[in-house]
Formats: structure tokens, sequence, C-alpha cells
């Protein structure tokens, strides 16, 4: 399941375009939304946490989830599958957020 949310403001100066995309991880059972602002500026929401986009932000929300994952959190380890499912919401949300 996923979703996104636009949002746009009208006015005669360009007001920054936040763009967000949602997703279930963990069997369906946490939902993670990922962020971005006109292509920039971009993070990653989890149970009311904001997760920045560097690798130490994501190694700490693949933690935070815990689906079963090893306590090594590596992007080269075991959860590289989930750190590319997490880069790929996050650049749904980047390219929305460019379109304006």
């Amino acid at each position: 399941m996923t979703g996104a949310i636009v949002a746009f403001h009208t006015a005669c100066e360009k007001d920054p375009v936040e763009a967000c995309e949602q997703d279930l991880f963990c069997d369906g059972t946490m939902e993670v939304t990922a962020c971005c602002t006109d292509g920039t500026d971009c993070y990653y929401t989890y149970n009311g946490q904001e997760y920045p986009d560097t690798e130490q932000g994501l190694a700490d929300l693949v933690e935070a989830l815990d689906c079963g994952t090893t306590k090594s959190i590596s992007i080269d380890g075991e959860n590289d599958s989930m750190f590319v499912i997490l880069q790929s919401l996050l650049e749904k949300a980047r390219e929305l957020s460019n379109r304006q």
C-alpha cells in the first residue's frame, strides 16, 4: 500500500512545495512517511519521530522499525533491501515535490 500526499500553495511568489509518500513495512504493520520540499530537505517520519536523509538517519530508522532485523544495522548488511525500499520511497517524494 503506497499513498502520496502533495501540498500546493497558490500565491504570486512560489511557496515551497512539500510532497510525501507513505508505505507499510514489517508485514504491513509499520507505516513510514518520506517527505521532501522542492526536491531537497528530505526526511522520514515513523512513529512520531523524524529521521534525516542521511546514512545514519536511515540506519536509525531501520533500527527503530525493528522488523526482526539484526542489531548490526549496515547499508551493506542484511538490511540492504529495506534501505533500498526506503530510499525509493524518498525518491518518489523528491520527484513529486519537484513537479511544481
